[in-house]
C-alpha cells in the first residue's frame, strides 16, 4: 500500500547538511515486510525483514518534496535462524493468525535536519490501494495504447515498478502454453487482457531437501524438493485466451528483471505414471444410491480400476514400466519387487485393435497406386496380428497402448492368478505419451 506525504526542505537545510557531511535519514521504529522509500517518483531504499528497525538515508532537494513509502505484506510469515541466514516461511494458516499483523509500528520520524527531528507519524498522509495502471487497465487490448509507452533497448537497467509490454504468436501445437518468466523478479501478468496471475521467481534454500514422505500428520517439510532453485518459472496461458498471432502481454514488475529473456514454452506430459492396490476402492462412477442400503455398499463388483490418460492429442505410445505384485519406488524409479506377475508388462502394453486397424489404413493410403504388391502385404500383416490379437486370452479387458486413455481392472483374475498370497498386490504403471500424428505404423 502507498502512502504519501509533502514535505517541505529550506536552504538552511541543505547547507546543514553539506556544511556538516551529514544525510537526512528515515526512521522506523518498526517494519514488516517489506518497505521502498521513493522521493520525489525515485527509488531511494528497500528493507526487507520482519519487525526490523528502519534506517534509510535519503537525499532531498530544496523546496517541496514528495515523499512515498510503499509497504507490502508477503504472506504471514513465520521465522527460523539458522545460526547464519534467517529463513522466512510463508505460512497462511493457524491459530490465532488474525492476530498477526504487517507494516508499521511506533514512530516515524525524519533525522537529520538543522531545527531537529521530523515526526512524520503526526502529518497527514494520503493513501493508495492498487495500481494507477490497473484502475486504468492498461493491461487490456481496449485499453493499453492509451498509455505513453517507450521504447526498452536490451542495454536498459533493470528497474523497478515498471510496467512492460510486448507482442508474441501462439505456438503451432495443441501441446500447453506457458510463459517462462525466470528472468523476471515479482510481478504480475496479463496476456491479450486475461490475468494469468502473480509471479516470483524466489529461490528456495539450499539446505534442507528431503524425499517426499506424507506419512502421519502433515506438516510443511513432508515433501521439501528443488533446493537451490527458484519455486516456479513456468506459468500456464490457457490456449482459449490466445488467437493466432499478436497476442498482448503485460508485465508489472516489481523488484527489476529483464523482459528480453522471457520466452513462450510447450509443456507435454511426455510420462504419465499410476499406482493403485486391489485394496482401493472402485471408481465413483461405478457408485450409484442403489449401490447403499442401511447406509452400507452393497456393491457386486468392488473391483479397483487404474486410470492413464495423456493429453488431448497424444496417445499412450509405450509402457515403460509395468508391474503387478509388490513394486517399488515412484514416478520415473519404479523397480520390481520380490512379487510380480509375469504378464503384467504385455497385458498393459497390449496394442487397441482400432487404433491398430486405424494406423494401418493411414499407412495404406500413404502408398502409391503401383504399390498393390505392398498393399496385400500389409493387409496380409495386419490379419494376422489382428488374428493373434483376438486369440489372446486378454484381449477382451481394455488395455493401454495406441489409446489417449485407458483402465485396467487391480485383481488377481486380470493378471493371470495370485502372484504371490499372503500379501496385498498394487498394480504400478509408467507410459510414455506421443503426440497420435507422430505414432505410425512403424511404432507398432
Amino acid at each position: 500500500m502507498p502512502m504519501w506525504c509533502r514535505i517541505y526542505v529550506s536552504d538552511d537545510d541543505i547547507s546543514f547538511w553539506e556544511e556538516n557531511s551529514v544525510s537526512p535519514a528515515v526512521k522506523i521504529d518498526s517494519m514488516r515486510d517489506v518497505l521502498r522509500v521513493f522521493i520525489n517518483g525515485q527509488l531511494t531504499g528497500s528493507v526487507i525483514g520482519r519487525w526490523v528497525k528502519v534506517v534509510q538515508p535519503v537525499q532531498f532537494q530544496s523546496g517541496y518534496n514528495d515523499l512515498m513509502f510503499l509497504s507490502q505484506t508477503v504472506g504471514l510469515q513465520v521465522w527460523f535462524d539458522n545460526g547464519m541466514v534467517q529463513y522466512g516461511l510463508i505460512m497462511n494458516y493457524g491459530a490465532f493468525l488474525e492476530k498477526d499483523g504487517a507494516g508499521f509500528r511506533g514512530q516515524i520520524k525524519l533525522t537529520g535536519f538543522k531545527n531537529g527531528d521530523i515526526d512524520l507519524s503526526k502529518l497527514s498522509w494520503t493513501y493508495q490501494i492498487g495500481l494507477k495502471g490497473e484502475y486504468q487497465k492498461i493491461y487490456s487490448i481496449e485499453e493499453n495504447e492509451k498509455a505513453e509507452w517507450t521504447n526498452l533497448t536490451p542495454t536498459a537497467v533493470p528497474s523497478t515498478f515498471t510496467w512492460y509490454k510486448a507482442y508474441f504468436d501462439a505456438p503451432d501445437s495443441a501441446d500447453p502454453v506457458a510463459l517462462d518468466l525466470g528472468s523476471m523478479g515479482k510481478g504480475q501478468a496479463w496476456v491479450n487482457g486475461e490475468h494469468i496471475g502473480r509471479y516470483w521467481t524466489r529461490v528456495a534454500p539450499k539446505g534442507g531437501c528431503r524425499p517426499c514422505d506424507y506419512r502421519g500428520a502433515y506438516n510443511s517439510d513432508k515433501c521439501a524438493t528443488n533446493c537451490g532453485n527458484p519455486t516456479q518459472t513456468w506459468y500456464h496461458v490457457p490456449r482459449s485466451w490466445l488467437q493466432e498471432s499478436n497476442n498482448l502481454l503485460v508485465i508489472f514488475e516489481e523488484t527489476g528483471g529483464n523482459p528480453f529473456e522471457i520466452s513462450v514454452k510447450l509443456h507435454s506430459a511426455g510420462v504419465v505414471c499410476a499406482q493403485v492396490s486391489e485394496s482401493h476402492y472402485p471408481p465413483i462412477q461405478k457408485w450409484s444410491p442403489s449401490d447403499f442400503v442401511d447406509g452400507k455398499t452393497s456393491m457386486n463388483d468392488m473391483t479397483p480400476e487404474m486410470h492413464l490418460q495423456c493429453e488431448d492429442g497424444h496417445i499412450i505410445s509405450s509402457i515403460e514400466f509395468a508391474s503387478y505384485g509388490s513394486p517399488q519406488g515412484s514416478c520415473q524409479n519404479f523397480s520390481r519387487g520380490s512379487c510380480h506377475a509375469p504378464k503384467s508388462l504385455s497385458l498393459v502394453s497390449q496394442v487397441d485393435k482400432k487404433q491398430l486397424h486405424k494406423l494401418l489404413v493411414g499407412a495404406f493410403d500413404t502408398l502409391p497406386v503401383n504399390g498393390a504388391s505392398k498393399r496385400f502385404e500389409l493387409l496380409q500383416k495386419e490379419n494376422i496380428i489382428l488374428s493373434r490379437l483376438l486369440a489372446y486370452p486378454f484381449f477382451l479387458l481394455q488395455t493401454c497402448r495406441g489409446r489417449n486413455s485407458c483402465s485396467l481392472g487391480i485383481s488377481n483374475a486380470v493378471f493371470g492368478g495370485d502372484p504371490c498370497r499372503g500379501i496385498v498386490k498394487t498394480l504400478a504403471v509408467q507410459a510414455r505419451c506421443s503426440p497420435s500424428s507422430n505414432v505410425g505404423f512403424a511404432e507398432l
